[in-house]
C-alpha cells in the first residue's frame, strides 16, 4: 500500500508551497503532420509527466557555476576549446570564459514513521518510502534505462530524463539529474525503509542544451527573465554610478597639486 506522506494532512496556519520534481513527457497532438526534420525547436507542448512532491522542503539548496578564464595574453598564442567541445561537456562559453552550466544540489527527506504510528497503515500493508525512492531511481537510469530491447553488452551513453525542478511558483529550473545518493535510515522488520534521505544534484539545461525543445527553452527563458527582473529591483541607482563615472573620467592632473 502506498502511503500519503503529505505533511499537510495536519493543518498549518498557512498554506505551504512545497518543492517538487516533474518529469517532462511532452504530449504532441496526434495530427501534428510530418516530423519536419528542419532542426528548429518546436514550441511548448502539453505536459504529460509525473510529479514527485517533496514531503519536506529542503533545509538548504546549493547552486553553483564554475568556469575557466583564459587571459587575453595567454589566448593570443594558444588554442581554446571550441563552443562545440564546451557544449559536449554540458557548458557554454566563449574564447575568453568557458562557463559550465549551473548546478543545483539539495537533500530531500521522506519519512513514513509518523503515518505508521498514527495507524493509517500497518506494517503488513505499507511500502514505506519505497515508491518515492523508486521514482528517483527511475529518473537516474535515463530514458533507455528500462528498455526491454537493451541487449547491447557495450556501455552506451544514457539519454537522461528532462525534468523541471520546482522551487516555488517563481522558480522552475529545467534540469537533468546528474547525481543521486540515497541513505536509508529506518526499517520495518521486513527491511522496508521507513525513512530515507536523498542527495540530489541537477545540471540546469541552458540555451545550448535546450534549443531543440520548446518546453525546455521556454522554462529557461522564464527563469532567466525572472532573474533579470529581480536583479533590476536590487540595483537601485543611488548616485554611486554617477560618482564613479565622474571619478574615472577626471583629469588626473586636476588634483590640486602644483609643481615648482
Amino acid at each position: 500500500m502506498t502511503l500519503n506522506l503529505d505533511p499537510r494532512l495536519i493543518a498549518f496556519d498557512a498554506q505551504l508551497e512545497r518543492g517538487a520534481i516533474m518529469r517532462l513527457d511532452p504530449v504532441t497532438p496526434a495530427a501534428s503532420g510530418s516530423s519536419g526534420g528542419g532542426g528548429a525547436a518546436q514550441g511548448p507542448a502539453a505536459l504529460g509527466g509525473k510529479v514527485l512532491h517533496f514531503q519536506y522542503n529542503p533545509e538548504s539548496i546549493s547552486r553553483s557555476r564554475t568556469g575557466k578564464w583564459e587571459p587575453r595574453k595567454k589566448r593570443r598564442g594558444s588554442t581554446v576549446d571550441t563552443p562545440q567541445a564546451v557544449r559536449q561537456r554540458g557548458g557554454q562559453g566563449s574564447s575568453a570564459l568557458l562557463a559550465e552550466s549551473e548546478t543545483v544540489s539539495l537533500k530531500v527527506v521522506f519519512d513514513a514513521t509518523e503515518a505508521l504510528l498514527a495507524g493509517r497503515v500497518t506494517e503488513e500493508t505499507t511500502d514505506g518510502v519505497l515508491p518515492q525512492l523508486a521514482f528517483l531511481e527511475v529518473l537516474s537510469t535515463g530514458k533507455e534505462g528500462n528498455a526491454a530491447d537493451r541487449t547491447r553488452e557495450s556501455v552506451q551513453p544514457v539519454r537522461p530524463d528532462e525534468l523541471l525542478l520546482i522551487l516555488g511558483r517563481r522558480r522552475l529550473f529545467p534540469v537533468v539529474l546528474t547525481s543521486l545518493t540515497i541513505t536509508e535510515q529506518k526499517f520495518l522488520p521486513t527491511l522496508v525503509p521507513l525513512r530515507a534521505e536523498a542527495d540530489l544534484k541537477f545540471t540546469v539545461l541552458e540555451p545550448d542544451e535546450s534549443a531543440y525543445s520548446g518546453t525546455i527553452s521556454t522554462a529557461y527563458r522564464r527563469l532567466f527573465d525572472g532573474r533579470r527582473s529581480l536583479s533590476d529591483a536590487a540595483s537601485a541607482d543611488d548616485g554611486v554610478v554617477a560618482a564613479i563615472d565622474r571619478e574615472l573620467n577626471r583629469n588626473p592632473f586636476e588634483s590640486g597639486v602644483t609643481t615648482a
